[in-house]
Order: C-alpha cells, then structure tokens, then sequence
C-alpha cells in the first residue's frame, strides 16, 4: 500500500509540474518560437501563430493504463480536434479530424518555397508513433490510416518569381503496408487516375513518385512517364 501510494504522488507530482520545466528537465530541445504553458496534464503550446492544446482524461487514462488526452490545434483556417494516447507501445492519435490551412505547414516547416491558397480536410483514422529497436539503433516507426482532402486553389513561389499556378481538389487516401506509410494522390473529381504518391519507409526515407497525370498539371514538368525521387526524411525536419 506505501509503495502504491508513493507511486501515484510521483505521477501527480509529474503530472501537475509546470509544462516548460518538465521539458528542460527532460532535455527536449524545442524548435524556435515554440512557447510552452500549463502543466504536463493540461498544458498549451503555441508556435507561430497556431495553438496545441491538451487536457488530460484520468479515468480514460486509468482503463486504458495510459496517457489519454484530447487534443484541440487552432490557427489560421485550422481547427483539428483528436485524442491521443501515450503507453509503453508509443503514441497513438485516434482520430485526428478537421481542417489545416496552408499556415500551419509553414509552421511546421519553416522556409518552404511554395505557399498555396487552399484548405485540407482531415479525417486520419489513427496514426501511431512507436520507438523500435534496428541494427543496435532507435527508430520511430509510424502507421497510419485515413484521407485528406484537399480544396482547389492556387500555388506560388513566396519569392514571386511563379504565382497562379492552379491546384486542382486533390483525395489523399492514407495507409500502412510492410513498405512504410504511403499515401496514394488522386483528383477528388477523378478518383480511379493516380496523380502522385508519397511513401514514408521504415529506415525514415521520403520516396515521392509522380504520375503522369499528375506532372501534366505542373507547367514545366515532363509528362511523358512516371518520376520518382527519394530523399532522408532529416532532411525536413531540421
């Protein structure tokens, strides 16, 4: 009974702790302009110009002998609502649904080249983070499952030297196989025509393909058969 006792102060203590000295304490070194707020149970982070908010579940929490949070993400023409779940086999969101603006992946990935004038609709059916064990090595391992669907629009270089290159409405379809997550792009009005696709393998690569169909919408791009190019996913998330 002590020993249960000491067990849940030490969560409490853990879970009430200010948010930004249990990160330092950690040692996760956060990207620049991330500011942090709240508490690990209930806590709030802001990252430019976007909201990630999460208050915690305890009797969720306790069924499912894990870390079970809903989890709202707000900014500009964003709303995302979801639930996440942190046990011993990783992270897991189930669902994840709403809309990402073109903003947030600024966000995410400062100093892209290309900004588009559109809206994504996400219904992701769960996506799992999960550290793995390979050749002595950490590895993150992800699956995933779902659609996204994305709004007609326009494209441009943020330099201005391309601007109202047309994007067409674009279907997503999101899912895991032996080969990694890959995601499977089509017109929303054309379904059955493959334009691109993306895959994330096991070893952490980003193998995008190009379809025909697809490099004819591009000016500039032949289109005369499929592209593919494969790069280390280090590469977007320095």
């Amino acid at each position: 009974m002590a020993l249960l006792g000491l067990g849940v102060g030490g969560v409490t203590v853990v879970a009430t702790a200010p948010l930004a000295f249990a990160v330092r304490t950690a040692g996760v070194v956060l990207p620049e302009g991330v500011a942090l707020s709240g508490t690990v149970w209930n806590g709030t982070a802001l990252m430019r110009g976007h909201r990630a908010s999460w208050q915690s579940r305890a009797w969720a929490s306790v069924a499912a002998l894990a870390w079970v949070s809903d989890l709202r993400i707000s900014g500009p023409d964003t709303a995302l609502t979801g639930q996440w779940r942190l046990g011993p086999g990783g992270v897991t969101l189930a669902p994840l649904t709403g809309r990402v603006g073109w903003s947030l992946l600024e966000a995410v990935m400062p100093g892209l080249e290309i900004r588009c004038a559109t809206v994504a609709e996400v219904n992701l059916t769960t996506v799992t983070l999960a550290r793995t064990q390979a050749q002595a090595q950490a590895q993150v391992q992800v699956q995933a499952t779902g659609q996204i669907q994305l709004a007609a629009g326009t494209c441009a270089r943020v330099d201005g030297t391309v601007t109202g290159v047309p994007l067409p409405a674009l279907l997503a379809d999101i899912a895991t196989t032996v080969d990694g997550v890959g995601v499977n792009i089509t017109g929303l009005d054309a379904p059955s025509v493959p334009l691109g696709a993306l895959l994330l393998t096991p070893d952490a690569r980003l193998r995008v393909t190009v379809h025909a169909a697809g490099a004819a919408m591009v000016p500039g791009l032949p289109s005369t058969g499929d592209s593919q190019i494969e790069l280390p996913l280090a590469l977007f998330v320095q």
